[in-house]
C-alpha cells in the first residue's frame, strides 16, 4: 500500500524518466512534461494509488496512454486549425509563384524522354502500362525515367523547403 509520502518520493525519483518516455511519444519536451503531471494529478484524485501492487509500470502504462490521447488531441487540433478558411497574403502568394516556377524551370530542364514519362505518369497520371504504349517503349524502361526524374529532381529541389516558411 502506498500513501502520499511514497508517491511523492517515486515522482521526484522517477520524475525524468517518465518524462523522457512520455517524450518519446509525443517529441515535445513540454507536452512530455504536462503528460507526466497530468497522470500524476489524477492519480492524487482518485485515489486509486493506494491499492497498486506493481506502482512503476502502473504509471509507465499511464504515461504511455496519457501521451498517446495527448498525440491525438494535438492531431485534432491540427485538423481544424487547418480546415479553416486561410487567406493568404501576397507575401504567400509571392513565395508559392516563385516556387512553382523554381519546380516548372527544373521540369522543363529534365532530359526530354524523362520529361514526358514524368508528365504522362505522375502529372496526368496514366499508369506504367499506358506511358509505355504512348511512348513507344517497355514498362521497364518507364520506370527507370521515373526514377531518374525523381532522382534529379530531388537533386535540384532539396532546398526548397527553406522557401515555404
Amino acid at each position: 500500500m502506498i500513501n502520499t509520502k511514497i508517491l511523492e518520493e517515486m515522482f521526484l525519483e522517477h520524475y525524468q524518466e517518465w518524462c523522457l518516455l512520455a517524450y518519446s511519444y509525443v517529441q515535445d519536451l513540454d507536452d512530455a512534461k504536462d503528460v507526466v503531471q497530468t497522470v500524476f494529478t489524477k492519480l492524487l484524485q482518485k485515489k486509486e494509488y493506494r491499492t497498486i501492487e506493481n506502482f512503476k509500470p502502473y504509471i509507465n502504462t499511464a504515461v504511455r496512454n496519457e501521451s498517446l490521447k495527448k498525440i491525438k488531441s494535438k492531431q485534432r487540433a491540427f485538423t481544424i486549425s487547418h480546415s479553416t478558411t486561410h487567406v493568404p497574403s501576397y507575401e504567400n502568394e509571392l513565395i508559392q509563384t516563385e516556387i512553382s516556377e523554381t519546380i516548372f524551370r527544373q521540369l522543363e530542364s529534365l532530359p526530354a524522354q524523362n520529361r514526358k514519362v514524368f508528365e504522362l505518369c505522375v502529372m496526368e497520371g496514366i499508369k506504367y502500362e499506358g506511358a509505355a504504349e504512348i511512348m513507344g517503349i517497355t514498362v521497364n524502361t518507364v520506370k527507370y525515367h521515373l526514377k531518374k526524374s525523381f532522382k534529379i529532381l530531388r537533386l535540384n529541389l532539396r532546398n526548397i523547403h527553406l522557401w515555404i516558411f
